[in-house]
């Protein structure tokens, strides 16, 4: 490829880009889906009137008369008259940088109000009857692990088939998940079932101090893994049957805490 080429890919892919976070920023202000395409329209090919948009966008022509209306109401976008014709356009954009700080003000205010009183809503939240949440497919599997990610400064207890958890929830889904409990510092107890020798080569050999594994080897090994944490129980089950499910209970989690620190207890180091 030419330079010349390669110079106009590079450029193409940065406006790209960087109308992609246009969107996100939009989105990050509250503003809906069609109306950001509205916008994003008016802002990479200039001022329109409400048909052209229609035809640019997809959107009906009465729906785009809603959009720009909602953010018109937002000082986002003005209108003029030409020859009979109402045309319009983005106004200044630096009004986007403006409301993304005022949201981002109300954001920490929030932040800090449930820095607060994170304990007592807890405390409100939570009740002496059990829960038991499903989750299905490799989607639902990675969501159900993130639900640990709620929490911080804790300790996560698993049982942990290492090839089968690898192959259901993926190579970049656990590496990505074992930088974020690294950053809300959650240690790692774990249990490696494994029906061969001991797994040498595996994607987390950066474990630090944070993390101590044992393992048992076998035939008959189930490759479900489970992981406790707070008063909570999560089953993941191998590709073959792609599900999961969480248990709240806290009878529920210090039976399974008492059965993992049996199998701790002979495993090996």
């Amino acid at each position: 490829m030419s330079l010349e080429l390669t110079q106009l890919s590079e450029a193409h892919c940065n406006f790209y880009c960087g109308m992609e976070n246009i969107k996100e920023i939009l989105a990050g202000i509250n503003v809906p889906y069609p109306a950001r395409k509205v916008y994003v329209s008016l802002l990479e090919k200039g001022k329109a009137s409400a048909r052209t948009l229609s035809l640019r966008t997809g959107i009906t022509r009465t729906s785009v008369y809603d959009q720009i209306k909602v953010l018109r109401d937002k000082g986002l976008i003005s209108e003029r008259i030409a020859e009979g014709t109402t045309f319009f356009e983005v106004n200044d954009v630096r009004k986007l940088s403006v409301m993304l700080n005022d949201q981002i003000e109300k954001l920490n205010v929030q932040k800090d109000f449930l820095a607060k009183n994170i304990h007592k809503l807890i405390d409100k939240s939570q009740t002496a009857q059990p829960k038991v949440r499903f989750f299905e497919g490799k989607d639902g599997a990675q969501q159900l692990l993130k639900d640990v990610l709620w929490y911080e400064d804790t300790t996560l207890y698993l049982y942990w088939p290492y090839f089968e958890m690898l192959n259901f929830l993926g190579k970049d889904f656990l590496a990505w998940f074992s930088n974020r409990r690294k950053v809300r510092n959650i240690s790692i107890k774990t249990i490696w079932g494994n029906r061969a020798e001991k797994i040498k080569n595996n994607i987390f050999i950066d474990d630090g101090s944070d993390v101590e594994r044992r393992y048992l080897t076998g035939k008959n090994l189930s490759p479900m893994g489970f992981m406790i944490y707070d008063n909570k129980v999560a089953f993941i089950s191998s590709l073959k049957e792609s599900f999961g499910f969480i248990v709240e209970s806290t009878e529920f989690t210090d039976l399974q805490k008492m059965q993992f620190d049996i199998l701790w207890n002979v495993a090996k180091k």
